[in-house]
């Protein structure tokens, strides 16, 4: 694989075998000033095993002007994006450019090929994320929501089992509780109709309650918090015995979906670097910006 930079034919106005590139103004400017900064095209490879990612990404930067001395590097602030799209193979006629320095040559272009090269091994980067429970990570430009909602989707499956487990729970209990009210008395009698129909009332309308609480009981990132009524007291002993259940219920609903959206959103940003081999300089260039323009 070989990383030489390629040569351009220079424009007329500027002698040797540099090539000149000029980023387009927002607005025509009479006399425009135009400074330049070293441009920089490159690709990269980014792969990486662990992850399964395999992308590539093309980099377009523009490079303060340094004259490379000694071991100076540039830094994250000496570098900055370049659209492609805005940038024209021809100098706009109203840009006046500001004279070029003396250490700008061919050799130090080819120079900047091993300088920048050490730059994107320092800063280059692509960001993933990682859900640590799954161990499973998001696809090259997959947003961290829709990332989200794919874990969502992997964790429904133990949701159900989990909540129908827990249903089957209550659901024993309610029976107990059926069968405390409910049996035969010492004497072997029952206890009025009037009396017996009204607990068989209370007991059939939350167990239909219950039902419906695990019916509509659903894995979700939506922060829905069911509230809990605490049993009242003063109320007779199966009332009570009645409304504790609901409460358990209720909170153990919320503790079981608090628990998986806390498995769903275990998610961190992980950052894959590149190795020497998978970067790719296409060509090394001075482009020229207009003075005072916001970022390119």
């Amino acid at each position: 694989m070989s990383l030489s930079s390629q040569i351009f034919p220079a424009q007329a106005e500027h002698p040797g075998r540099i090539k000149h590139l000029y980023f387009r103004p927002a607005s025509t400017v009479p006399d425009q000033e135009y400074e330049p900064f070293f441009y920089v095209e490159a690709r990269i490879d980014f792969a990486d095993v662990r992850s399964g990612c395999n992308v590539t990404c093309g980099i377009h930067s523009a490079l303060d002007m340094l004259s490379l001395d000694g071991d100076l590097l540039w830094t994250r602030d000496m570098v900055r994006s370049v659209d492609p799209a805005a940038i024209l193979a021809s100098k706009p006629e109203s840009a006046q450019l500001r004279r070029l320095p003396e250490f700008v040559t061919e050799n130090l272009l080819a120079r900047i090929e091993s300088r920048h090269l050490s730059y994107l091994l320092r800063h280059a980067e692509t960001r993933i994320y990682r859900n640590f429970v799954l161990n499973a990570y998001s696809h090259p430009g997959e947003t961290r929501n829709d990332f989200q909602l794919r874990c969502l989707e992997v964790f429904n499956e133990a949701f159900r089992g989990d909540l129908d487990a827990l249903r089957e729970v209550f659901n024993r209990r309610l029976g107990r509780i059926e069968q405390k009210y409910l049996r035969q008395d010492r004497t072997g009698e029952f206890e009025s109709d009037r009396r017996m129909a009204q607990a068989r009332s209370k007991l059939h309308a939350l167990a239909e309650n219950i039902a419906e609480f695990f019916l509509q009981t659903e894995l979700t990132l939506d922060e829905r918090i069911m509230t809990p009524q605490h049993p009242n007291p003063d109320s007779p002993d199966l009332d009570q015995s009645l409304e504790a259940l609901e409460m358990d219920v209720r909170l153990e609903i919320q503790r079981l979906i608090d628990s998986f959206r806390d498995k769903v959103t275990n998610i961190d940003e992980y950052i894959i670097h590149p190795n020497l081999r998978d970067l790719h300089l296409v060509r090394i260039c001075i482009l020229w910006i207009p003075v005072g323009a916001s970022q390119p």
